[in-house]
């Protein structure tokens, strides 16, 4: 006869999981990326200061409307992608922008940050997710597999190969099942409001990624985690 009570008991010592959105949490965003190019460069001309890094002097309007809800995160990029061709760039589409930023594969591209979380959380004994949408869609097989930050991901959830992208329920649904624990029993971070919002709907706790400031994050989750 089961327990009840000590069945309760183990759910309630449940370990949260820690979910990663991955483009900006884990690895850095394009705006970051372009750093690595020449202040020459179409990409550079193009993303540099913009989105999260653009200032009060300097604003990005798809950005903000972006933020506000009033475009979609594809859409941003779709415009991006574009502008990057007019400029010489030497393409049209989201995904050869993002290989010629992100490729080859390269330490630097993952915050370090993020990596010492994984690595404590996981010796805690935390369930590690990374709740993505485009990591298929922006980025080749080949370059996914070099990434391997990834190695030490208990589940990866990725809206571009399961039909659904955030704030989609279903996305946030699948990654508590295949992570065996309850909505309530994640924490994630993310660095859009709206993917933030979605996952707060359905009784997620969860912890708002700015680029500007990515220690500041892994220091809430860190406290929330009691590994502060």
């Amino acid at each position: 006869m089961v327990d009840e009570g000590a069945e309760r008991a183990s759910r309630d010592q449940t370990l949260p999981a820690l979910v990663f959105d991955f483009g900006g949490p884990v690895l850095l965003t394009a705006f970051e990326a372009v750093d690595d190019l020449d202040p020459d460069a179409p990409a550079y001309q193009l993303l540099h200061g913009r989105g999260p890094m653009a200032s009060p002097e300097h604003p990005d309007a798809d950005w903000d409307d972006l933020m506000a809800g009033r475009i979609t995160e594809r859409t941003y990029w779709d415009h991006r992608a574009a502008e990057w061709g007019e400029l010489g760039g030497g393409g049209e589409s989201i995904r050869d922008m993002i290989a010629h930023l992100f490729d080859p594969p390269r330490p630097r591209l993952i915050r370090e940050g993020a990596v010492k979380l994984m690595h404590d959380a996981r010796a805690a004994g935390h369930p590690i997710g990374v709740l993505t949408n485009d990591l298929h869609a922006f980025h080749s097989d080949e370059w996914i597999a070099q990434m391997h930050v990834l190695d030490g991901v208990d589940v990866l959830v990725d809206g571009s190969l399961e039909g659904y992208l955030k704030p989609h329920p279903r996305l946030y649904e699948l990654m508590a099942e295949r992570l065996d624990v309850g909505l309530t029993d994640m924490l994630f971070v993310d660095d859009q409001p709206v993917n933030i919002r979605g996952a707060e709907e359905l009784g997620i706790r969860t912890v708002a990624f700015d680029p500007q400031r990515p220690d500041a994050a892994y220091a809430e989750l860190r406290s929330l985690l009691g590994l502060a």
